[in-house]
């Protein structure tokens, strides 16, 4: 007999508001579903002027914390992060009596140090040049030069981190070598193609050292725009058009944003360009491409409202879905990945407006000063897209500008349905939507039970900002104020978790929404293996009596972990679960303790699954401020 299970959300029901019916399928789904990559996991940034200074940015406290709270989105919800000016953190130390160059990593060491121990791989960018080096010097040895630096750096860290970890950098050539303030060398077309090629042969040289492993290289990483204008890029493709055997790239790289309109204007000018590659280089034709600035709008530090609150993380899964489309239809079969250049630190007083991930608030009225982050609702958009499968049917857009894919694994069940509704940058007439959806189940998924959770991000409902603006945009907000908007910074639960009992033929779900809005719904089966112990804490100090705790956990083809519990014990105290009653889904917690408890103690963490099953605890570990 045909169970029906009914589940109704009602948040201020509107009259007015349209109905929206989604019905799946999944003995179809099954059918239709296409493996699905996780192409869009990267962000970048550029270290700002002056360039030489890169390393005391790049290491100073704002900037780790800011990638460690980047690098803890689950199941690897961002794993690359693409910094320009590397080459920078490097010091030329001596030549020797044979003219061979030796240098200082000893800072880039430390970054990379850090990007490893918070689960974050670089997109490497073989741009600058070491410090304590003339120009004149590189010209005259200029592709002596590039090939034994890059051999030098992918030969260091193969050794020190190992093949398996360096092996998945995206080692890629100059950003934008075609603008004059990039172009700091004054490249001329023939040096640059040297460049290109002499950089491929210093990642081979390190290659062969290690069993000859291939390490793959991207480029040119350029804008392309007129040729006469931009004439190494549009020389490097001609090169590897013409002499296949010499072409440097296994990746041809470009960068194509949109208007600041809508998200679909990032495609459409990618499609433009990869048209006029095709036509000008058939033998590029079977290459593979990303565009690693797909990015809404350029400027990143220009204020923008639509990216300080839902609607930028909305265009962000809209882009995603867009791609995904494109590669499941076959029209961007070559498409590798996408990254966002939104890894950027905001400054006041645009906290929020800027393209950037997280809030940062200088605290520079305290003793010492520190800093405060805040996830904004883009970050969020990239944790709940960490949730979809390895598996998903096309993504589909209905009427009212509906969008949504059905993601999955069939063995054990696991299914993330995404869905979304925006107007891209531009304000909704309509604010409420009643969505009806009703999910049929396939034979072979009916025999265990299945539990279900669905969260989602709302207007207003999920933006800090808003807390912000209510309390007067303060420059320096108080530890209460802090508190409001945090709780508005992840996603809500909406629903859930419930048990849907075996032999249930289906279920309906019905919500009322504020838009723009994003919801996954996530059905798990009882045979989804119990949650992994979580892995690698650190506790890093905030303020006095302020601490952020973080963790690692196993990346899974599955994600049926509702959050995280907290604990901490002191000789004061039993254990007490410090995030008691807050929702935790993502790797870190920040822990503002008050004068009796304090924070010196012993920390440990542990998931919690959406049949309530625990994983183990963590190892122990203790803090002493």
């Amino acid at each position: 007999m045909c169970v029906l299970l009914v589940l109704l959300l009602i948040v201020n029901i509107s009259k007015a508001a349209p109905n929206h019916h989604v019905s799946i399928n999944f003995e179809q789904v099954f059918r239709d579903g296409r493996p699905l990559s996780r192409f869009w996991t990267s962000t970048g940034l550029c270290p700002p002027a002056p360039r030489e200074k890169a390393a005391e940015f790049l290491l100073a406290e704002d900037s780790l914390l800011n990638f460690e709270i980047i690098g803890s989105l689950p199941n690897l919800g961002l794993n690359y992060i693409r910094i320009h000016w590397l080459l920078e953190m490097i010091e030329f130390s001596y030549c020797d009596i044979n003219k061979n160059l030796f240098y200082d990593f000893s800072q880039l060491d430390l970054l990379l140090d850090k990007l490893y121990e918070f689960d974050l791989h670089p997109g490497f960018e073989l741009m600058g040049v070491p410090g304590n080096i003339s120009g004149k010097e590189i010209k005259r040895r200029f592709s002596y030069f590039w090939a034994d630096l890059t051999m030098q750096i992918a030969q260091r860290y193969l050794n020190r981190f190992g093949v398996a970890y360096v092996s998945k950098w995206r080692f890629e050539t100059w950003n934008e070598p075609d603008l004059k303030n990039y172009n700091m060398l004054n490249f001329t077309t023939n040096e640059y193609i040297d460049y290109i090629q002499s950089v491929r042969l210093g990642l081979d040289a390190a290659g062969r050292l290690l069993n000859n492993i291939h390490l793959p290289l991207r480029g040119p990483a350029g804008l392309f725009r007129v040729e006469p204008n931009h004439p190494f890029c549009w020389s490097a493709l001609k090169l590897c058009n013409d002499f296949p055997h010499r072409c440097p790239f296994d990746v041809i790289s470009f960068h194509r944003k949109g208007s600041g309109q809508r998200a679909e204007d990032i495609i459409n000018g990618e499609t433009i360009l990869l048209d006029q590659i095709s036509n000008k280089f058939s033998n590029l034709v079977k290459f593979k491409y990303s565009n690693d600035e797909a990015d809404p709008i350029a400027g990143w530090s220009t204020p923008r409202e639509f990216q300080s609150n839902l609607k930028y993380g909305v265009i962000l899964v809209s882009t995603v879905l867009q791609h995904w489309a494109a590669k499941y239809n076959g029209l961007y079969s070559n498409l590798e990945s996408i990254s966002h250049d939104n890894g950027f630190l905001s400054y006041h007083p645009f906290e929020f407006d800027q393209r950037t991930l997280l809030a940062r608030f200088q605290m520079n009225q305290t003793k010492p000063k520190h800093v405060q982050f805040v996830a904004k609702p883009v970050y969020s958009s990239l944790g709940m897209l960490a949730n979809l499968g390895p598996v998903a049917t096309d993504a589909l857009v209905l009427e009212g500008n509906l969008s949504y894919t059905v993601s999955f694994k069939r063995n054990p069940f696991y299914s993330c349905i995404l869905l979304s509704i925006s107007n891209d940058t531009s304000d909704l007439s309509i604010k409420r939507n009643n969505i009806t959806l009703t999910s049929i189940f396939a034979e072979e998924t009916m025999k265990y039970n299945t539990s279900y959770i669905i969260e989602g991000q709302q207007d207003s409902l999920n933006d800090p900002k808003s807390a912000w603006i209510h309390y007067g945009k303060p420059s320096y907000p108080t530890t209460a104020q802090f508190k409001s908007m945090r709780l508005l910074q992840f996603p809500s639960i909406l629903r859930g978790p419930e048990i849907i009992p075996a032999n249930s033929k289906s279920i309906t779900l019905k919500l009322n929404l504020r838009a723009p809005w994003i919801v996954t719904v996530r059905l798990c089966s009882e045979m989804v293996p119990e949650p992994h112990q979580v892995t690698n804490i650190r506790i890093r100090k905030i303020y006095r009596n302020e601490v952020m705790i973080f963790w690692s956990e196993k990346p899974s083809k599955t994600r049926c972990i509702v959050g995280y519990e907290v604990w901490f014990y002191t000789d004061l105290t039993r254990w007490v679960q410090i995030n008691l009653g807050l929702h935790t889904p993502f790797l870190w917690f920040q822990f503002v303790s008050n004068r009796t408890l304090g924070l010196t103690g012993i920390y440990r963490v542990r998931a919690v699954d959406v049949f309530g099953r625990f994983g183990p605890f963590s190892e122990l570990k203790h803090y002493h401020g």
